[in-house]
């Protein structure tokens, strides 16, 4: 299987190995994930593979301690572990594929009850990698870094509490934009668009473009349309007044913004590269979770 930083534009390719070691990560405390896993390690072994069950929780140091070792990342879990290990293992990422967990399951691309038939598409080399470009942002206040890291999904600038706007000042590539008071703006990679920017009406983009999205929600006396930005480009949002306002990423981990403080938002440097049994598959998941509706009539789905 190709790495990933040497495949080249987000292209879709086919492996170019057979994996021999796995590491599967679980779900926290879902004994059917767990039990899945062991069922899986049992097989693999049979066919004088390796696999290593790990939990998803494991801290950032320790699950990159893992990844060196493997060939191949199986995440037993949902959108949101997908999305959690995803981040965490950047520094040093694997190729991944998802067994659904979860309840909506668009990232997954393995259903539980038909994992086996999968894994020998898989040892096949049937399966292919898709490459999706993170978000990368720093949270500085008095011109110090006070968080930095990935977000899969998107990072989010919003309000505390409810019937509260933010007052921000929106710039890209040092060329001031606009003041707007609104609840929050996302930030959002491709693979994310399906997330909160959707809610938010943003547009639905093919995970493997190299771009990302900016989205305003519920701007007041004031707005932009939501913007398509090239991967080159710097978002920088300033907080202008003292009101209680997150930084969210991927809907996982929260801090305060203050008065003053600037979020600076662009594109990773690196991909995070995905096993996908159909490179269709966005175009089918939009479709079957109900992302887009059809009007009145009849139609015939092939």
């Amino acid at each position: 299987m190709k790495d990933s930083m040497n495949i080249p534009n987000g292209n879709t390719s086919s492996p170019s190995y057979p994996c021999r070691s796995f590491l599967l990560i679980v779900k926290e405390k879902n004994e059917q994930a767990f039990q899945l896993a062991k069922d899986i390690k049992v097989w693999l072994e049979e066919k004088k593979l390796t696999a290593t069950i790990i939990p998803a929780f494991l801290p950032e140091e320790q699950l990159i301690e893992q990844t060196g070792n493997h060939d191949l990342a199986i995440v037993l879990g949902g959108d949101g572990t997908i999305l959690g290990v995803s981040r965490r293992m950047y520094k040093k990422p694997l190729p991944l594929i998802g067994i659904n967990f979860g309840k909506v399951g668009f990232l997954a691309d393995i259903l539980p009850e038909k994992w086996q038939e999968c894994f020998i598409k898989l040892l096949a080399g049937e399966y292919n990698i898709q490459n999706v470009t993170p978000l990368h942002f720093e949270h500085i206040r008095n011109n110090k870094i006070i968080h930095s890291g990935i977000a899969m999904n998107d990072v989010v600038v919003s309000r505390g509490a409810v019937a509260k706007s933010i007052f921000i000042k929106l710039a890209i590539d040092d060329i001031f934009i606009t003041d707007l008071h609104c609840d929050g703006l996302i930030c959002s990679s491709p693979l994310g668009t399906t997330a909160y920017t959707a809610s938010a009406h943003g547009p639905l983009t093919f995970p493997t473009l190299d771009a990302h999205i900016l989205t305003p929600i519920s701007p007041f006396a004031g707005s932009f349309s939501p913007l398509v930005m090239p991967k080159e480009s710097t978002i920088k949002i300033k907080c202008l007044e003292d009101r209680e306002t997150f930084i969210t990423v991927d809907g996982q981990d929260s801090h305060d913004v203050l008065m003053n403080d600037i979020i600076c938002v662009k594109s990773a440097e690196h991909k995070i590269s995905l096993l996908v049994s159909d490179t269709r598959w966005f175009w089918k998941r939009l479709r079957e979770r109900g992302f887009i509706l059809p009007g009145p009539g009849k139609y015939t789905v092939s």
